[in-house]
């Protein structure tokens, strides 16, 4: 054998040993049972994927829908297929509603979080399940937090956000304030704690603009306005600002200004009395500065404040603008418009100079002028975005007809119109959907894809969260579906294609796959999976699926892939299907934070309860929260903590509670699949 042949071999041999990733073996079993079916391109696909690693065997075929075909339709001279024991285990009894015992292992914490009145209002933080609660005790209206009953007040003020809310929370959901009167005065409430009572009202009265709240952005300060009119004498109507209790300087604050990190801020404020005219200041973090500047930006490390101070000159404007940087001036033009990256110090500002018979703009980036990015009116910049890294930069020039990119100072292509401008997770491309003579691109770094239908526009790029992959759901003429994968054009012809996902490592991607022939199934880096059913395509529109944090498993609920004559329901989990329940209805699958395990809720029979179930089996039961519960998608009523617990909200008849569910050990998502002990997994 030569040397280029042992080498051949070689590698060969190292493919063929190496382990594959649970997508990997999907994409592997699919393509294997429709090459049996006689799909000549699945055979060829199955060939580029080289050799089964050693030791690794077909997935279990008795999980596996025998070939493809519309859901409720069975082949001829088949039976429908009896549960494998991965299905077995996950569903136990289908539909047992009766009383159950959680795995060994498995901790069961209640916490009563408020008493349960009739009308009474009940706020969840964004994360970690914390309730707030607003009810009467007697004549006067206390809040309860996480069980815990705050001060009785008179009121308990609304905050002015339209949705009828009495709370705020910070952004990590551990901290809470609301605002509340105490007969002639307001009070601020912070962590159950009184931090401000103040007697400045608006015209003797409180309402939501008496104490708009919020929290930073690193959930450790909480600030607010409140509206101040003491009469309509000028001087006396003006809107105080507080930050962490302190209040700002008499005056009416304006246009607030907060750093990335949450522990600066700055505005302006005027200063007006009955006598004189009014007066202008620049506060940064609670003091006036010692310069007077306005627009207020903070740089993306948020250890630099950027403001813009106009001032007069013998131009034939009369006027210019200096840009300042932390109050010296760094540039100077007509006026500026600045953009500030996510991180680091990189600013990019659109100017305008020339003269009024012929103005223009341009770009500066950190104040120094970039030169050959001059454009006469009517043209301009309408954006100008940031890759993650904060090092490169994408602006969007309007010319009279065209546009075009100047990405880091130099100019791409022209197109008639321009959307979606961003960058790949590394930093490394820009990335566009474009349009030029009727037809739509896609449109990597400087390249461009194949032409697609003019609708196509509006599909926005989908970017890995790593790495520099790309994909985008498109469309050909006749509305044809096509699928835009790294620079690949990828025609499946489906009758319809949505939620496009990448895993969260970047290595695989998936969809739901609408095919008038199948009915609507998961695709798996572009192979659809026979294990799996969405339903008739009337149900498209429902079809959801949830892929691990580690990027290592994905999960939906599922039809049976052959019919069963019932209303048996289930679960596609890594390329198997396993049946769950009778026509009830499940909701909110979740992964663990660790991808260890997966959590759903499913409704027990003629009742107002809902069952948790981990790893296929029931945990703990209890009664849907009042205009809540399983029914609706949207309120945030549980959540997995970091450490792996399970928060979830309930009721009985009597409280509103929290039930924290530490999971067993015994259990998985490899149990689950007939695997071994979960420990190992």
């Amino acid at each position: 054998m030569s040397i280029a042949g042992l080498a051949i071999f070689a590698l060969s041999l190292s493919t063929a040993t190496a382990a594959e990733s649970v997508f990997q073996k999907m994409k592997r079993a699919a393509l294997e049972q429709a090459c049996r079916g006689g799909d000549q391109k699945s055979c060829q696909d199955l060939a580029r994927m080289g050799p089964k690693p050693q030791g690794q065997s077909t997935a279990d075929q008795s999980q596996q829908s025998p070939g493809p075909q519309q859901p409720g339709q069975q082949q001829p001279g088949q039976k429908a297929p009896k549960q494998g024991h991965a299905q077995q285990q996950a569903s136990g009894q289908l539909n047992d509603s009766g009383p159950f015992k959680p795995p060994a292992g498995t901790k069961i914490e209640e916490k009563i979080m408020a008493p349960l009145q009739e009308r009474a209002a009940f706020e969840v933080s964004p994360h970690g399940v914390h309730v707030a609660t607003t009810e009467n005790a007697g004549s006067r209206v206390v809040v309860y937090y996480d069980g815990e009953a705050g001060p009785k007040f008179d009121e308990i003020i609304t905050q002015p956000t339209g949705l009828q809310t009495h709370v705020a929370f910070s952004p990590d959901g551990e901290h809470y304030a609301y605002c509340a009167r105490a007969g002639d005065q307001y009070v601020v409430m912070v962590d159950g704690k009184e931090l401000v009572r103040s007697s400045e009202a608006n015209s003797g009265r409180f309402d939501g603009t008496s104490c708009h709240l919020g929290f930073t952005s690193n959930s450790q300060h909480v600030f607010w306005t409140s509206a101040v009119l003491i009469d309509t004498q000028r001087g006396k109507n003006f809107t105080r600002f507080w930050f962490d209790g302190k209040p700002s300087p008499t005056g009416s604050a304006g246009g607030v200004s907060f750093s990335p990190d949450g522990n600066h801020y700055a505005y302006i404020i005027t200063i007006s009395d009955p006598y004189h005219q009014d007066r202008f200041a620049l506060v940064i973090d609670g003091k006036i500065a010692p310069y007077l500047a306005g627009t207020p930006q903070w740089s993306g490390d948020s250890k630099h404040l950027y403001t813009q101070q106009q001032q007069h000159v013998a131009t034939e404007n009369g006027t210019a603008t200096d840009l300042l940087l932390d109050g010296k001036p760094i540039a100077r033009a007509f006026s500026f418009q600045l953009y500030v990256a996510p991180v680091g110090d990189m600013t990019v500002a659109v100017a305008t100079g020339g003269s009024r018979s012929a103005p223009m703009t341009f770009l500066a980036v950190n104040g120094r002028r970039v030169s050959g990015t001059e454009i006469g009116a009517p043209g301009g910049f309408d954006q100008v975005v940031f890759s993650p890294d904060g090092k490169h930069y994408a602006a969007l020039c309007r010319r009279t007809q065209t546009k075009l990119l100047i990405v880091d100072g130099k100019k791409q292509t022209e197109y008639q119109e321009i959307q979606h401008v961003k960058f790949t997770a590394d930093s490394s491309k820009v990335v566009y959907s474009a349009v030029a003579n009727n037809k739509s691109f896609v449109v990597v770094g400087d390249q461009e894809s194949d032409a697609y239908a003019f609708q196509s526009l509006a599909s926005d790029p989908l970017i890995a969260p790593v790495g520099n992959r790309v994909g985008a759901l498109v469309q050909g003429e006749n509305y044809a579906q096509i699928l835009y994968i790294d620079g690949k054009t990828i025609r499946p012809g489906l009758k319809g294609i949505s939620q496009l996902q990448f895993t969260s490592d970047g290595a695989h991607y998936a969809y739901v796959a609408l095919d008038s022939e199948n009915g609507t199934r998961l695709a798996v880096d572009g192979v659809p999976q026979p294990a799996s059913s969405f339903g008739p395509t009337n149900l498209a529109i429902y079809a959801k699926y949830s892929l691990s944090p580690d990027g290592k498993h994905i999960a939906h609920f599922a039809f049976p892939p052959q019919p069963t004559g019932d209303d048996e329901r289930g679960l596609f989990l890594d390329g198997r299907y396993m049946a769950i329940n009778h026509g009830m209805n499940t909701k909110f699958l979740t992964f663990s934070p660790d991808s260890k395990h997966l959590a759903w809720f499913q409704t027990v029979p003629a009742s107002m309860q809902f069952r948790i179930l981990i790893d296929g089996k029931p945990v703990a039961q209890t009664e849907a929260t009042s205009g809540d519960g399983i029914n609706n998608d949207t309120f945030r009523w549980f959540e997995f903590q970091q450490d792996g617990t399970l928060r979830v909200l309930g009721q009985d008849d009597n409280s509103l509670k929290r039930i924290t569910i530490t999971v067993s050990d015994a259990t998985s998502l490899a149990t689950m699949l007939g695997g071994g002990n979960a420990a190992n997994h």
